[in-house]
């Protein structure tokens, strides 16, 4: 009886462990978002499965670079937008998902598909430069609370349009470091 008293409040214990589990709906448009991805090479909205988007969160206090991949990779179904048919409600389940109202933080982050399928292999392509047609951005971070299912998902709310951008000429880098030497330099006489 002892056992099966146990077995029962294991049970239980996980089934409220997972529905404490926050989830958040990804669109980058609708509800109340407008939010478009463009390319910088080009300045037309960045459209198709030429491109991936993925949504990226952490607790209030993670750093940019620490925040983990929500979801599936999305391609942009509509002009420079994820919305419902290729994004949806993405539920926050791998082992770092916030809990349902436990503060967050997000940031949609998009790429060239010639790039690469996951955004750091795409970061790591893209800035080694070897395609220099291929972009790459990401959004502010936008804080946001998840709900608990079966409540409505909120909506990344405040999140802003970005450019997608190409990674930047080594001449360019090479010029503004010669400009910082030569400045430097002129101070220390």
């Amino acid at each position: 009886m002892k056992r099966l008293v146990a077995v029962l409040f294991a049970t239980l214990a996980i089934c409220q462990y997972a529905g404490a589990q926050g989830q958040i709906t990804y669109l980058t448009f609708g509800g109340g978002v407008n939010a478009s991805m463009t390319n910088g090479l080009t300045g037309v909205k960045a459209v198709g499965t030429d491109y991936y988007s993925a949504l990226f969160y952490g607790k209030v206090g993670t750093a940019e670079d620490a925040l983990v991949q929500a979801g599936a990779t999305a391609t942009l179904n509509a002009a420079g937008y994820v919305s419902s048919a290729s994004g949806g409600g993405v539920r926050l389940t791998d082992p770092l998902a916030l809990d349902a109202n436990q503060a967050g933080i997000f940031q949609v982050r998009g790429w060239s598909a010639v790039l690469g399928n996951n955004y750091q292999t795409a970061f790591d392509t893209w800035r080694a430069g070897t395609i220099p047609t291929a972009v790459l951005g990401k959004s502010n971070l936008v804080p946001q609370t998840p709900s608990a299912a079966p409540a409505p998902a909120p909506v990344l709310t405040g999140l802003q349009n970005f450019t997608l951008q190409p990674v930047p000429e080594p001449s360019v880098i090479a010029l503004g470091a010669l400009g910082l030497a030569a400045i430097l330099y002129r101070r220390r006489k």
